[in-house]
């Protein structure tokens, strides 16, 4: 779906037909040297106001594969061999402004850079292309969203850069939310910020030097991707006392992704592997913490049977990360992993280990295809010394889990549905310890009603649950189970106006706890060149028993504290397209974003797995003194006193870019680009929309414009 090929379309209307014409060049397919070539090939159209779909071959609802049912293009002969050489490279132009710091030589207020770069694609055989990269630049790709995220979780972000997203499903492999290549860790922010009493200027993002993929699929069958990234040295400029000086923040790094997969029986059994490899050129004491090298391996197979009907599916991972053991303690201390918690006897953190070793899997058997009924069931793991996050996306490790799922799904139109999804979800959670942590189940369903509107609705029961992030290595704690339901309900999506609401609710069974967000979307099309969409989100989360510190008493014991935390967010998304011409287009995107976090009711734990919710604290009301001087709490207790800092927060945010985009001839493409951010954290008093969007708007501005071109030419 991220093909980006060069092409040229146009369409017209007739007297009794719309027309549509599609001319792709032979350079932009991959096809082998015989005479006579038969390809695969599907045409479809959708048509919007019937919410239907047209297709050259049918494909049923329920058919059994994708490409697997195409039909066939005969009597293609004598083609010209293809070379495919293309070049694109680019130059930019980028000017900011930003707020003036008297004193800071670093916040001048304005800065300009010029940079180049080139893009290229080269088919090595009639079945593999390779792509190459260097020095790429991704100034006109949207912004990611704002967000506060107050978990153990780290979040995951969409890939929106062109270079990683063409090709991108031949390198999918995952279990569940975690994956073996999550192509945001090439260029990621830098990992070390070097503390400072001084002035400090530090990049946002790792430089790509560049990249090289490798893709294809052999007449046999055989799929291979393989992709090689460096990414440099990146330096922190920092002024001390009038002396300045120069700290690397990430070192220069390599990273390998090789993927194959083979086809078997016309691809009714798959078989694959994949492999990838982090290396940094660590020469910094500073930077001893980052592991020396990281490795990942996996094999996949599929087979199904019955016309593809049934399923079998296993996938074994391992991983190996070598590092100082500095390092190595660091990676046991992350909270994806959690060496140090004092009630899991069956970890403990080695001070002396130099290396990280772990395995994880899955096993799934089902049915997914030809008929109304399908089910699966199946169980995974990940062992407490599985780490991907090098070049990967792991949640946490330390978790076995049995699931089962039965799905009813109709794809023929009723007397009231067009289309039925109902899903009943049950998961168990463990840990290697051999602990229950805790039952899910979930109940999934999708209408669409023959006027086209649409309901989707999911309704979540969690029984209590022994929670082993919660306090970020400490103990785990006992949390009451909770409800969660939500359901959105859509307009008939082919009018030119469309709403669509969002209502999410949650409450601990407690009652102690609970969670509202309402989010109305709105989008719409004007004069058949102008689309609009917004959406607004309103929520407001009260947690009894959110963490808000890990406290050290005199004598070097732990103290937890949690406290009830009374959140509120409100964030706007506004996206507008106007589509001047086929080659020339506008785009907006802008995202205010506020939300203010406020702590009371502060306990210290004492008995984290009591049956009794009350037994499991002790309240500090009484003990409790806050100073403003140092923004921090002190806590005069029997059991020893300690201090932690405040953790009430506010954070507003604008995020917005506006895009001007040419296509001025095939291939080769103009941007011009503002962007604008603005960023406020300072703690303002209650939440209030209004309070909170003035003072988002009173930040001063950090503006700024790109130039871009792009020239096309193949050889």
């Amino acid at each position: 779906m991220n093909w980006n090929a060069v092409w040229d379309g146009k369409v017209g209307v007739e007297a009794n037909a719309w027309v549509a014409e599609f001319r792709i060049p032979f350079s932009q397919l991959r096809y082998g040297r015989q005479p006579e070539q038969i390809w695969g090939l599907h045409c479809w159209r959708w048509i919007n106001r019937l919410q239907e779909e047209s297709d050259w071959q049918l494909l049923p609802m329920d058919s059994p594969g994708f490409v697997y049912s195409f039909g066939e293009l005969q009597g293609i002969r004598d083609l010209p061999p293809s070379r495919r050489i293309e070049l694109l490279p680019y130059a930019l132009a980028k000017y900011a402004n930003t707020a003036r710091e008297p004193g800071n030589p670093y916040r001048q207020g304005t800065k300009t850079d010029f940079e180049g770069g080139l893009d290229a694609k080269i088919g090595l055989a009639s079945n593999l292309t390779a792509d190459l990269t260097v020095n790429p630049d991704f100034g006109q790709v949207e912004a990611d969203p704002s967000e506060i995220n107050l978990t153990t979780y780290e979040t995951f972000f969409a890939e929106k850069r062109p270079f990683f997203l063409e090709g991108k499903n031949i390198f999918d492999y995952g279990i569940d939310d975690d994956v073996m290549f999550y192509s945001r860790r090439i260029g990621h922010a830098p990992t070390y910020d070097p503390p400072t009493s001084g002035f400090k200027e530090a990049p946002t993002s790792t430089r790509i030097l560049g990249a090289a993929k490798l893709t294809g699929k052999t007449p046999a069958g055989l799929s291979v991707g393989v992709v090689q990234a460096f990414t440099d040295r990146e330096v922190a400029d920092l002024i001390e006392n009038g002396v300045e000086r120069h700290q690397t923040v990430e070192p220069m790094t390599s990273y390998t992704v090789a993927r194959v997969q083979q086809d078997i029986d016309k691809g009714a059994t798959q078989v694959g592997g994949i492999f990838t490899a982090t290396a940094r050129s660590l020469h910094d004491d500073a930077l001893n913490f980052l592991p020396r090298n990281a490795y990942t391996g996996g094999i996949d197979i599929l087979h199904t049977w019955s016309d593809r009907t049934y399923f079998l599916s296993l996938k074994g991972i391992g991983s190996r990360v070598d590092g100082s053991a500095t390092a190595i303690r660091e990676l046991m201390l992350n909270p994806v992993h959690n060496y140090q918690r004092p009630d899991a006897p069956h970890l403990g953190v080695e001070d002396s280990a130099t290396h990280l070793d772990g395995t994880g899997g899955d096993i799934r058997v089902g049915r997914d295809n030809n008929g109304k009924w399908r089910y699966y069931g199946g169980a995974g793991w990940r062992s407490p010394g599985l780490e991907l996050n090098d070049l990967g996306y792991l949640r946490t490790a330390d978790l076995a889990q049995h699931y089962a799922q039965i799905q009813f799904f109709d794809s023929d139109p009723g007397r009231l549905f067009r289309r039925r999804d109902l899903r009943l979800q049950e998961i168990g959670k463990y840990d290697f310890g051999g602990e229950f942590l805790g039952q899910e189940f979930q109940f999934h369903g999708d209408l669409t009603f023959n006027s086209n509107w649409s309901v989707s609705s999911l309704l979540v029961y969690d029984s209590a649950q022994l929670d082993t992030r919660v306090l970020r290595g400490g103990p785990a704690v006992l949390v009451p189970g909770s409800v969660n339901s939500y359901i959105a309900v859509q307009t008939d999506s082919s009018k030119k106006r469309v709403f669509k609401l969002e209502l999410d609710e949650a409450a601990s069974q407690d009652g102690n706890s609970h969670y509202t967000e309402i989010a109305p979307t709105f989008s719409a099309r004007f004069s058949d060149i102008v689309n609009v969409a917004a959406k607004i989100s309103y929520a407001r989360d009260v947690e009894d028993y959110q963490y808000a510190a890990t406290a050290t008493t005199a004598g070097g014991a732990s103290r937890y504290v949690m406290g009830r935390m009374n959140q509120q967010t409100l964030s706007t998304t506004v996206r507008v397209d106007i589509n001047l011409s086929p080659e020339l287009s506008l785009s907006y995107y802008g995202s205010p974003f506020v939300s203010t976090g406020r702590f009371a009711g502060f306990k210290l734990l004492t008995d984290p797995r009591a049956t009794r919710y009350a037994d499991r604290f002790r309240r500090l009301d009484a003990n409790t003194v806050y100073d403003p001087a140092s923004n921090s709490y002190g806590v005069n207790d029997s059991a020893g006193a300690f201090t932690f800092a405040n953790p009430n927060f506010s954070w507003r945010e604008l995020k917005s870019n506006l895009v001007l985009r040419w296509e001025y001839q095939t291939g080769s493409t103009a941007y011009l680009v503002w962007s604008q951010h603005r960023g406020n954290g300072d703690f303002l008093g209650d939440f209030s929309a209004g309070s909170e969007y003035r003072h988002l708007f009173q930040a001063h501005p950090d503006n700024t414009i790109l130039v871009k071109f792009s020239y096309w030419f193949a050889l």
